[in-house]
């Protein structure tokens, strides 16, 4: 029988209340005091931020054009063409070599002239945007010399018919098939652009079998000149074909070529044997030599000012590879990034799996594999190092041992580091107490991998859809991409009507944006800003980034610090401190926004803002509403705090002071002394069991010391009974516990959510003394020891009363490179709990493919789905790492977009005072799902986006929207997306849940 296992403590440390308020300047200036003289096109207008090392490399048109061919079915489709021609040219050799003895006659003189024309047509364009660099690569790339050697003997012919007046051009044909190999070659590689459509073993076979095909056609050329030349022998060109095919087998060619006494047939034999001997041994060791010399082992080949990044992993997981590759090489990042070049480093040769990937056209020329350790200075060396912008140090994800992947990746930084302090470091760790050793070394991002994951699954139970609404938002989708996307969802949409469609994929091709905020919005608030933005753009502007020079040292005495000589560098993202929709606060003009749009280039619109009068009436107007609003905050004086009383007494003390001066207001901060869950678990030593059965009594809210030795509560199957309306997570692992759950815990426990909800961890592994001590810091966390993929394992977690349940995947579990089937376990559980229940049930994958299958409707599951069609994904029910991998890379870009998701997850983090001592963050926004208000149903999205901005300080974000479609077998079933960012015109119905950014929960 499984026992029920409580464990019950006050968290740790309890969020305090938020309070909105303003940083005012000390020149504060009303927008009513402004003047439209003082207004110019320029300074309205947004500056997109690019990544200062692409600014030294910006590609040319021709550079541009290589990428949308690499990028799309035209580029297969004119491999497609020059492959037929070469064919075709190849047929005609073979038509003409009858005529050899005689003149050729002048239709196939010209019928030959005409297709080497329309060859080289199509040819010479398509060389100068993939391949010409300068006019050297006409004389070091093989496929110029390989055309003209090609194209050469047909314009000689052309000017004289008559073989045996230049009899050497036959041996210019033979060139003609071996370009055909490359030409024919280059079409059956793999490529998801290409329009053959062909698997891995296909392809293979196809190239391999076209190989020997050319092989022999190019033989039987030569041959057949050379017969035909230099012994006038009555030979065919199929006899030539059938002699070089019988050559690679036997001896000769030629049947009366034999020994004909007994010397030379001993010396024949003697030869033999000694071949038999000698030749399998040599031959061993000659493969052996040529395995061990790799040809990954060459160096790296960069031209000077093009940028380039090196990626650093201890082993190769594809799935992780293509979503990194796709983020970091999508068009939507601008011209600025196509030809960034991508080195990946690795101490082993990749497997097939990842050569057939690389070997696409898009990563072909712009990603270079070099074996070598990042420890070794050489093999730094010889990728460039110290020359690269930035170092991406990926942590494999599903590992049995987290703890030496972490510390490899440590001594990894470290030793580049030493070697060169210019480039970026950008980090995956696994888990959250080694960020500390990261930290150390200055890196420009940290992703933990166990914190995020976990963080995003807990959201989801708050706010379902959240990970699709967060994937989306941190992703960038092309419009080549979403038009892709739109055909296919058409085509396994399987009764889902054509305007939720629109609607999903609207909403996908949202993404954020980082943009100066120009002085014509100074003086105005934050929302009045978003609220004009929105009606004038139809971009949502939802968070800011303040110089942390103006926030500290402007304001007081105690903040001013010392940020350094680059503070000037807006490029330098810490010297920004990010506030998400701060509310009141007024905007100065140095500020960067983040914006959510569909296109970069929708953010030039900026230019055709209204005119200042018509915005200072918008914003007066706003004002006066906002004054109304139940929601404001007042200030706080800055002297308060210099007497060092309590922020809350204070407000206490001086009620409603709005009406003060602004320059007499400053940040609210009370010092924390109480250290977090995941710092206390870096330092602390671990805890015994007390294994006496008695009552653990929590200690009070205000305790900022860690809870004493959890004690476990056997067979109390009573206390489990009781409980419903809880979160069931399922972990499947049959030998270890799931690592690092706080993280998932610790979100579902913050201050301003209205209530706790209980979570029951159902798990055949027992959680270790460190885990327990841990959990212990959180109220209403019970543990039950069953497996979920058994369904009485799901009944002792009471699943038949749970709100939700979670799917954890086994993270201690190696990949392998065969059947994607290390999500089996997953859906197994799936399967069970949709067959005892229906409750809404969020579940990881290793592979992303696999989503497709928690389709309820078996028969709506197309082979060519892929995540992003899926129901399950539209729906926001499923997740996988790999999908994490989009945010290291969107940082490389964006590189604030990690501390937006932070504050999104976890809240703001604490201000580092110059004393040492810690303060809570300026108030920020948190992400709240609520039921549509009824006074909006039918209303147009603009009106309720406005109402939201203006009555309850809450920036909408989208709309969580429910269908109802017919499935394949006729049956009515309800199918759920997200809808982010929706158009001004979009009408609202009863079903919807909304999206939105607030300091608390709106009370509609």
């Amino acid at each position: 029988m499984a026992s029920g296992e409580r464990v019950t403590s006050t968290p740790e440390s309890q969020e305090e209340q938020h309070v909105s308020f303003e940083i005012p300047s000390k020149n504060f200036k009303s927008s009513s005091t402004r003047t439209p003289s003082l207004l110019s096109d320029s300074s309205a207008n947004f500056t997109l931020r690019t990544p200062r090392y692409h600014k030294l490399y910006q590609p040319s048109l021709r550079e541009q054009w290589a990428v949308q061919l690499d990028n799309s079915e035209l580029g297969s489709v004119w491999k497609l063409v020059d492959a037929a021609l070469n064919i075709l040219l190849c047929g005609i050799y073979i038509s003409n070599t009858p005529y050899f003895k005689r003149e050729l006659p002048s239709y196939h003189v010209w019928f030959e002239f005409v297709v080497t024309i329309l060859l080289l047509l199509e040819y010479i364009p398509k060389f100068y945007i993939a391949h010409f660099t300068s006019w050297r690569s006409l004389f070091t790339h093989l496929s110029p010399i390989l055309t003209f050697l090609t194209v050469y003997p047909v314009f000689s012919v052309a000017s004289d018919s008559n073989f045996k007046d230049s009899p050497e051009l036959v041996f210019l044909y033979p060139f003609r098939f071996i370009r055909c190999h490359f030409s024919v070659r280059d079409c059956f590689v793999r490529s998801e652009k290409s329009v053959l459509r062909l698997g891995q073993v296909t392809s293979k076979v196809l190239i391999f079998v076209e190989s020997i095909i050319f092989l022999i056609l190019t033989g039987s050329a030569l041959l057949y000149g050379v017969e035909f030349v230099y012994k006038d022998a009555t030979l065919s060109f199929l006899d030539a074909v059938f002699f070089t095919t019988i050559m690679l087998g036997t001896v000769g060619y030629l049947s009366d070529i034999v020994p004909d006494s007994a010397f030379p047939r001993i010396l024949l034999l003697v030869i033999f044997t000694m071949g038999l001997i000698f030749i399998p041994y040599s031959i061993s060791e000659l493969t052996i030599l040529l395995r061990s010399k790799s040809p990954y082992d060459k160096a790296f080949r960069k031209i000077s000012p093009q940028p380039h990044v090196i990626i650093i992993t201890p082993t190769i997981e594809l799935p992780s590879l293509r979503h990194f590759l796709k983020e970091f090489y999508s068009l939507a990042h601008g011209p600025g990034t196509i030809n960034t070049k991508v080195v990946i480093l690795n101490p082993v040769d990749p497997n097939e799996r990842v050569k057939t990937f690389l070997s696409d056209p898009m990563y072909a020329h712009r990603v270079q594999y070099v074996r070598g350790s990042s420890l070794d200075s050489r093999s730094l060396k010889k990728v460039k190092a110290k020359d690269a912008s930035a170092y991406f140090i990926l942590a494999k994800k599903y590992s049995q041992q987290s703890e030496s992947i972490d510390a490899e990746n440590v001594l990894k930084a470290m030793a580049l580091r030493k070697y060169d302090e210019g480039p970026k470091l950008y980090i995956q760790c696994i888990l959250p107490e080694n960020k500390i050793h990261f930290e150390s070394l200055n890196p420009e991002q940290i992703i933990c991998i166990d914190e995020l994951k976990l963080a995003i699954l807990a959201h989801s139970c708050l706010t379902p859809g959240f990970s699709t609404l967060l994937y989306g938002l941190t992703t960038s989708f092309t419009s080549e991409s979403v038009h892709e996307l739109r055909y296919m969802k058409r085509r396994t949409s399987h009764g889902l009507d054509q305007d939720s469609i629109e609607d999903y994929i609207s909403g996908l091709s949202q993404c954020i944006y980082t943009t100066t905020l120009s002085d014509f919005y100074s003086g105005n608030s934050f929302l009045s800003v978003a609220e004009s933005m929105y009606e004038t753009l139809g971009v949502v502007l939802f968070a800011i980034g303040i110089p942390k020079q103006r926030s500290y040292s402007n304001y007081s005495d105690e903040w001013s610090g010392d940020w350094g000589e680059h503070y000037d560098d807006q490029q330098d993202f810490k010297n920004y401190m990010v506030l998400i929709n701060p509310g009141d606060y007024i905007v100065k003009g140095d500020e960067i926004g983040f914006i959510i749009a569909s296109d970069a280039s929708i953010l030039d619109g900026v230019r055709m803002v209204g005119t200042a009068q018509s915005y200072r009436t918008s914003h007066t107007a706003t004002n006066a509403m906002s004054d109304n609003s139940t929601d404001s905050q007042p200030l706080v004086p800055v002297n308060s705090f210099k007497s060092g009383d309590d922020y809350f007494g204070i407000k206490k003390k001086y009620g409603s002071v709005a009406s003060r001066t602004p320059d007499h207001f400053e940040y609210p901060h009370k010092p924390e002394s109480a250290p977090s869950i995941r710092r206390q678990r870096a330092l602390s030593t671990p805890l015994a069991f007390n294994t006496e059965n008695h009552e653990h009594h929590s200690e009070p809210s205000g305790s900022s010391s860690v809870a004493a030795t959890p004690v476990l509560h056997e067979g109390e199957a009573s206390v489990i009974e009781s409980i419903s309306g809880h979160i069931l997570l399922c972990d499947y692992s049959q030998t270890t516990f799931p690592r690092n759950l706080d993280c998932f815990v610790s979100p579902l426990r913050k201050s301003y959510l209205g209530k706790t909800i209980p979570i029951i961890i159902l798990s055949p592994a027992r959680p270790n003394q460190s885990q327990w001590r841990i959990l212990s810091q959180f109220q209403q966390v019970y543990f039950v020891q069953g497996n979920p993929m058994t369904r009485e394992g799901l009944e002792c977690g009471r699943v038949t009363r749970a709100k939700q349940a979670v799917i954890l995947t086994d993270a201690s579990r190696i990949l392998r490179n065969g059947e994607k089937t290390e999500d089996a376990p997953a859906m197994l559980v799936f399967l069970n709990i949709k067959a005892m229940c229906d409750i809404q049930v969020f579940v990881e994958f290793v592979y992303t493919d696999n989503m497709k299958f928690m389709s309820e409707d078996t028969a709506a599951i197309d082979k060519e789905m892929q995540a992003h069609h899926s129901p399950a994904f539209m729906a926001g029910t499923c997740f996988s790492l790999s999908m994490l991998d989009s945010i290291i890379c969107q940082s490389y870009y964006q590189p604030h977009i990690v501390s937006i998701i932070h504050q999104m997850l976890f809240g703001a983090p604490p201000l580092q005072l110059p004393s040492g001592t810690k303060c809570p963050a300026p108030a920020h926004s948190h992400v709240f799902q609520i039921p549509m208000p009824q006074a909006y149903v039918g209303a147009k999205y603009c009106v309720l986006f406005r109402d939201m901005l203006v009555e309850k300080k809450a920036v909408p974000l989208g709309l969580y929207r429910t269908r109802t479609a017919r499935s394949s077998s006729g049956d009515l079933k309800e199918l759920k997306y997200v809808y982010t960012c929706p158009k001004a015109s979009v009408i609202l119905r009863d079903d919807d849940m909304l999206y939105v950014l607030s300091k608390r929960e709106p009370v509609m």
